[in-house]
């Protein structure tokens, strides 16, 4: 089957660069719909993104591209751009993820790179918010909260809960909302894990898929990072972290020390990775039922250990607990072990 897309790129592609017919070699493909494909000739090399503009944020992606650069973030630049069909041309910053070296590092150095990696999110919560046209409110977060209800717990499990037991959660979810709505508001990726931190040189760190960038709460990316659905740390190694980036955010000026101590972040930091987690399990769930991407299913184990090891500490959250002890882990094992098969 002629892949009609590819081909338009790769016609497009020509046309910018003066080269008849180039060769072109998939990359990979991502959460999205996104494709991305490289051109290599000599030293020369570009990365080119099918990007259909029905579903994909590109002007976003070519906003924050520059958003990121001056300020002073290492990412993607874009040469070329063909809006209207959704093709980008961008610069290569080659293959290597941070996520495979965290695996192969030793402990030390794994904790350096976790703490080059803490050392982009001021630069990050600094960029320039009118490039933003989201951020987050009460309505955006329970929308995210509706992705978990409908597509993990209707669509994937298979739950109904009585309607007095649904009063409590979403009482629940309020409090979750409440805490992250106290935060101070900066500047947040939406998505800073190691599968999103490109390491160059096996040293210098880039930031890639920012295009859904927005306002939100300051500990929102420290949570994505050193809560990753994709690797685990442990729990002493995650507190060492997580006090380096509260010192490293009352030296950056983003928090006070005298109004915020280190108990109080560290529930902002637990609280939002509860709302975070939750939000993943219903899109993990939609990645499956409704893209075909079973990938993702084999990480929700670890995602609903960071829900229950969270709400398992603060008594305000056992409604979750109860949620999942009663309605999803006992079924969990067997549902993903059918959609996997």
């Amino acid at each position: 089957m002629i892949d009609i897309r590819c081909q338009a790129l790769s016609q497009w592609f020509s046309q910018c660069i003066g080269v008849p017919n180039p060769k072109l070699s998939v990359v990979s493909a991502d959460a999205s719909f996104r494709r991305y494909f490289r051109y290599q000739y000599g030293d020369t090399s570009y990365v080119l993104v099918d990007a259909p503009p029905a579903t994909e944020k590109n002007i976003e992606f070519i906003h924050f591209s520059k958003a990121y650069a001056n300020n002073g973030l290492d990412v993607p630049r874009v040469l070329f751009s063909e809006l209207e069909q959704g093709f980008l041309c961008l610069t290569d910053l080659g293959d290597q993820t941070l996520l495979p070296l965290l695996h192969t590092s030793s402990i030390d150095d794994m904790m350096r790179w976790y703490q080059r990696s803490l050392n982009q999110l001021p630069l990050i919560a600094t960029i320039n918010p009118q490039l933003s046209s989201q951020h987050y409110d009460k309505a955006f977060f329970e929308l995210e909260l509706g992705i978990f209800d409908e597509w993990f717990c209707h669509n994937l499990i298979g739950i109904a809960v009585d309607p007095a037991f649904n009063k409590t959660l979403v009482q629940c979810f309020d409090e979750i909302i409440a805490s992250a709505l106290e935060q101070p508001i900066v500047t947040v990726h939406r998505d800073f894990h190691a599968r999103n931190i490109m390491v160059r040189d096996l040293t210098s760190l880039a930031v890639i898929d920012f295009q859904d960038t927005v306002l939100g709460p300051l500990t929102y990316d420290a949570v994505s990072l050193l809560k990753d659905c994709y690797f685990e740390l442990t729990d002493v190694q995650r507190t060492q972290l997580l006090e380096q980036t509260y010192h490293l955010f009352i030296e950056r000026g983003l928090i006070n020390s005298s109004s915020c101590e280190f108990v109080q972040f560290k529930q902002w930091f637990d609280w939002m990775g509860l709302q975070r987690h939750l939000k993943v399990c219903g899109i993990f769930a939609r990645l499956y039922l409704r893209d075909n991407k079973a990938d993702y299913l084999k990480d929700l184990p670890l995602v609903v250990d960071y829900i229950m090891d969270t709400a398992k500490q603060y008594p305000q959250l056992s409604p979750i607990v109860t949620l999942f002890d009663e309605h999803i882990i006992p079924v969990l094992p067997r549902k993903l072990t059918e959609c996997m098969q």
